[in-house]
């Protein structure tokens, strides 16, 4: 059997563990920038606020119901969900990382199955304050629809055993992981409404609508295994780092200094994977929905030699912006992308290699080891800016209570409802 974990409305939940009088009242949790609702409490959704909603036009609803309202604390949500994670193994060792806020596990073993999952939602609840539901089926797709059933349930988890009818009847084919809406659009066509009636479906009729993957979510419904569990994730080919800047920008030294930051995060992304790239590209652009002049564009470059060198990608990055930056643009995002991925222990390097590379990696592993002792932003290139005035708005963070010495909450000291 396959269990699936999922944190319920996890954003939510992260504050109230640190907020615990924001408990049955309705709260939300903004996108980057505070742009749109991203997280709601079941209270906050009771009172109509949808998924994806702008918050401008909910603000007022927000105040006429004394809704709390928090900006994306993305810092507290990583290692919260890392918690979780290393309970979850407690209880098996093979584990597929799903999302920040969802999990596989292999069940195989487990000689109760139920009481296991009663114990990891205990547990869970018990030592991080988060609540989650767990959903377990023969298959990772039935996992995911009992995953869904149990969010409903006093117990907070539920078993299929496999595709029974009075179940899964009541499960819309929208509601099944990995039916998108064009899928949807063409099984309604066929009189295909639910879960039951794709898995009464004739498989030729299937291999019409859809792709392999509708095949394979077929026969996940009818309790055949087709998708495993990941322990170890597939290396990404390609890696993008970009963000809608807090405010327009139009001068190219604040540009210089957002690309520097996003060369440099997805550079320690991919020397945490152990990749190294073989390319680059940088893109900017205005804001689509302004009424102002429209530019956008991007450039891209490949490495003579393949680098996970945050120095070197940083000062190519800035080569780049330049020769696309035009004055007299309001430019609303900016990014990078490094290309064509690959493990650096694979890399043969050039016959003629640069020295002075070994002690540029030693100075970059210097760095590494200092904001791995303490913390991100402990140091940093001179490129990435001070002020960064350009970063996007986080108005209504709460504080980073758990990675960061200077935001731990000081019981009786300040630390009072709002």
């Amino acid at each position: 059997m396959i269990a699936l974990a999922d944190c319920n409305n996890f954003y939510v939940s992260c504050e109230r563990v640190f907020r615990p009088w924001l408990n049955e009242r309705p709260v939300i949790v903004l996108s980057n920038n505070d742009g749109c609702a991203i997280a709601r409490s079941n209270e906050a959704k009771r009172l109509g606020i949808k998924m994806g909603a702008p918050y401008y036009q909910i603000k007022g609803l927000c105040q006429k119901n004394r809704v709390s309202v928090f900006s994306s604390n993305y810092e507290l949500y990583g290692d919260m969900s890392k918690r979780i994670v290393s309970i979850l193994m407690r209880f098996t060792p093979e584990a597929e990382v799903y999302s920040i806020d969802e999990s596989f596990l292999n069940l195989e073993q487990i000689h109760n199955p139920e009481r296991t999952a009663e114990e990891m939602r205990k547990t869970v609840l018990k030592w991080t304050g988060i609540p989650i539901s767990v959903g377990i089926g023969p298959t990772k797709t039935l996992a995911k629809v009992a995953n869904r059933m149990a969010k409903k349930q006093d117990t907070g988890y539920l078993m299929l055993k496999g595709s029974e009818n009075s179940l899964i009847s009541s499960v819309k084919v929208r509601d099944i992981w990995g039916i998108g809406t064009r899928i949807e659009e063409k099984l309604k066509r066929l009189k295909i409404l639910t879960a039951l009636d794709l898995v009464n479906a004739p498989a030729p009729i299937i291999r019409k609508v859809g792709s392999v993957q509708l095949e394979r979510t077929q026969k996940e419904l009818q309790g055949r295994q087709c998708i495993s569990i990941e322990q170890i994730p597939e290396p990404k080919k390609n890696v993008c780092c970009s963000r809608s800047f807090g405010r327009t920008v139009t001068d190219l030294e604040e540009l210089e200094e957002a690309i520097a930051n996003h060369a440099v995060r997805a550079t320690q992304k991919i020397r945490k994977e152990g990749s190294i790239t073989c390319g680059l590209q940088v893109f900017i652009m205005t804001n689509r929905f302004s009424k102002n002049p429209q530019y956008s564009n991007s450039r891209t470059i490949g490495f003579d030699e393949p680098s996970d060198d945050p120095i070197r990608i940083l000062s190519t990055a800035k080569e780049l912006l330049r020769s696309i930056y035009r004055k007299g643009y309001s430019y609303k995002k900016a990014g990078v992308l490094l290309l064509n991925l690959r493990p650096r222990n694979q890399d043969q390097g050039l016959l003629f290699r640069d020295h002075h590379n070994e002690k540029r990696n030693r100075l970059v592993k210097a760095l590494e080891s200092i904001k791995n002792t303490y913390g991100t932003n402990s140091t940093f290139l001179a490129a990435q800016g001070i002020d960064r005035q350009w970063d996007m708005k986080r108005q209504l963070r709460t504080p980073r209570y758990t990675t960061n010495w200077n935001e731990i909450p000081a019981i009786g000291n300040g630390f009072k409802p709002s």
